[in-house]
């Protein structure tokens, strides 16, 4: 006959209290067929529409007396963390203590460097979760495995080498780019350009900066001022839109900023162009 644990009855609760929170934040979970490693996922998903990415959640609960910071460590074995690591989707570790009812949480790849795992079998790591699991978790995860999910897609598509004539327009990786900063609302998706404000705020700033930067031969005191701005901008947007405070790889927020530049003297370009043509239709020498 089989028999139901107290252990597995213990963690069928945190898995299940730990689903809901999800689900209480909006966002749909599925359970895994077998436990390799996790219990759930859960799709990736922004105001209803379904994201290409997933969140991994392994839950393990206890009943001890946690009052310590170490007494939320947990030991799993160095493959599953390896697995978690260098996944192509975000995994999150949660404790939850019945007796206290208490939830922490943690992100195996922010706390283990994959260098310094032990390859062995049998072999166990230390990963302990610090950070309070709540609804604002969940949601800032979301967020967190959304930017996860931009810097590994354009890693992933942009060419392995690239030619002077690449610059000429936006090259196709660089899309994903554009893509993001439309999810930030730093661009009219209507009409594919700067919102109005994020333009006139981004020279703004970046006409405050130029005094601190000097042309050279790679690039102009204008354009160095304005990849400064970007980048502020693009962190301020992510904390504004999220929410919360959150890192994006230099890979990532280097690439999004070159291309807000390149989208800055692009609007510019065609005003003076439509400038132009006006100014020849109204017979004006120009």
């Amino acid at each position: 006959m089989v028999q139901r644990t107290d252990k597995h009855k213990l963690g069928d609760l945190g898995e299940l209290k730990v689903r809901m929170m999800f689900s209480d934040a909006g966002f749909a979970t599925s359970e895994m067929s077998k436990d390799y490693g996790e219990d759930f996922f859960v799709f990736g998903e922004d105001s209803g529409i379904i994201e290409p990415f997933r969140i991994y959640v392994q839950v393990k609960a206890s009943e001890n007396d946690d009052q310590y910071k170490s007494d939320w460590t947990i030991y799993e074995d160095c493959l599953t963390v390896r697995n978690w690591v260098i996944g192509s989707d975000l995994t999150v570790l949660v404790r939850y203590n019945k007796k206290s009812g208490e939830y922490k949480f943690c992100v195996p790849e922010d706390e283990v460097e994959y260098w310094s795992l032990p390859f062995i079998e049998g072999g166990n790591v230390a990963i302990n979760c610090n950070d309070d699991f709540d609804t604002e978790a969940v949601k800032k995860l979301m967020w967190m495995a959304r930017v996860r999910h931009y810097d590994r897609l354009i890693k992933l598509t942009q060419p392995n080498e690239m030619g002077e004539e690449a610059w000429n327009d936006v090259p196709k990786y660089r899309l994903f780019c554009f893509e993001l900063l439309v999810r930030l609302r730093l661009m009219d998706h209507a009409h594919s350009h700067l919102d109005d404000e994020i333009y006139l705020k981004a020279v703004h700033m970046a006409d405050e900066m130029i005094s601190d930067y000097e042309d050279s031969e790679d690039m102009s005191a204008i354009e160095k001022s304005r990849y400064s701005a970007s980048l502020l901008l693009i962190l301020n947007q992510l904390k504004k839109v999220s929410g919360f405070s959150l890192g994006m790889s230099k890979f990532l927020l280097d690439s999004c900023a070159c291309l807000l530049v390149q989208l800055m003297f692009h609007r510019e370009d065609v005003a003076l162009k439509e400038l132009q043509e006006l100014a020849i239709s109204a017979g004006l020498s120009v």
